[in-house]
């Protein structure tokens, strides 16, 4: 009787252990299922989204006036939302992820340095470095430097979990996404229904794996075009885009023209930034050239050679897609603000593009085998 009594209390309790089993994993899987999501709409190949991990970087951005103060990164007008991200988040103006980034942006984490960071995690509140990028990467190296190495980074983004947990951000996003939805349609219907990867593909003779604007109601007028390589070797790559206005209490981001500008500036990053790269070593021989527009530059983030000549190259190719696409008076109109900006060899630059690599296209199928003379030209500068 004894030994059929114990028998079966091991059956029980072996039961009750497999069922606890399974609780835990069915907790487990619903964890890793409650995730936000983008809200997303598809417009001649580019994905027009809200993204929950620049959405919260928005959020942290929010709180931290020191780096407002810095970078000036939050839209000035009033509007419903901003009001609600007040009331919901204004009591965490003093979390650990906040004063975070306010240390980060010391060593140079700041502008395009965070959006990016976001950009190599899941999606929130299951914050976590994604398993399919590629650390070895030009882009992950750089922004890991930025944040004072790969460990500040985990600390980060260890705060930014424990932020969403207590602030039940995703509770906020998801109470949030009809108007996010709002937000999409109203930037695809500005737009304009024109192909521009098709334009961009074709002058860079290349293709991208995915192309992708990320839409901010809340950052203000800051654009960034980063590009993330996967452990395929492809690139998806992003505009994240901070709105212009505020219309209807609904963010606006420039006209047609505007959207134009923007698209082919920020996604012709991912072809050149790599590309000189490549070829940082020859690159760095003409640095002398950054000397005479050191301070223009600087003051719009354009802290070296490298970043600076990245910029001049990706102007002169939208001056040259706009000349193909829209006609020559506004091409000339962008050489003209361009100049005036700062950037002093982009006449040369654009004539060199104009006069030498689109008429000679079989001989340069890419703006890869372009690239030794845009070498040589900086040479004779």
């Amino acid at each position: 009787m004894k030994k059929c009594l114990v028998i079966l209390l091991s059956f029980i309790m072996i039961c009750l252990s497999g069922c606890s089993t399974m609780n835990k994993a069915d907790e487990k899987n619903f964890e890793l299922a409650a995730e936000n999501e983008s809200v997303i709409k598809t417009l001649n190949n580019i994905n027009f989204s809200i993204d929950p991990r620049i959405e919260l970087l928005s959020i942290i951005i929010y709180l931290s006036p020191k780096y407002n103060e810095n970078v000036l990164s939050i839209i000035p007008f009033n509007s419903s939302y901003k009001k609600e991200v007040e009331e919901w988040f204004g009591d965490y103006k003093n979390h650990k992820a906040v004063k975070l980034l306010d240390s980060m942006l010391e060593r140079g984490f700041s502008y395009d340095a965070p959006p990016t960071g976001m950009l190599f995690l899941t999606n929130t509140p299951n914050l976590s470095v994604r398993e399919d990028i590629d650390k070895k990467d030009y882009m992950y190296k750089q922004i890991m430097k930025r944040v004072g190495g790969e460990k500040n980074f985990l600390k980060f983004v260890k705060a930014l979990q424990d932020f969403c947990k207590e602030s039940n951000f995703y509770e906020f996003y998801n109470n949030h996404k009809e108007y996010y939805k709002n937000i999409v349609e109203s930037a695809v219907e500005s737009s304009g229904n024109v192909n521009y990867i098709n334009q961009i593909e074709n002058y860079y003779g290349g293709k991208q794996n995915s192309y992708n604007i990320i839409l901010s109601g809340i950052l203000y007028a800051n654009n960034y075009g980063p590009s993330i390589k996967n452990t395929d070797g492809n690139f998806d790559i992003y505009s994240i885009q901070g709105s212009a206005g505020i219309i209807n209490d609904i963010p606006t981001f420039g006209d047609e023209f505007t959207f134009k500008y923007l698209v082919r500036h920020e996604f012709s990053h991912s072809f050149i930034n790599n590309i000189t790269d490549k070829n940082i070593d020859k690159v760095n021989e003409y640095e002398e050239l950054f000397k005479p527009i050191n301070n223009k530059m600087s003051k719009q983030a354009y802290s070296n050679w490298e970043i600076c000549l990245n910029e001049h190259l990706v102007r002169a190719v939208v001056i040259r897609l706009t000349e193909i696409h829209d006609g020559r008076d506004k091409s000339l109109n962008l050489i003209d603000m361009e100049s005036q900006n700062g950037f002093i060899y982009i006449r040369q630059l654009t004539n060199l593009l104009k006069n030498e690599y689109e008429p000679n296209r079989d001989k340069y199928p890419t703006f890869e085998d372009f690239y030794p003379e845009i070498l040589n030209l900086l040479k004779t500068l």
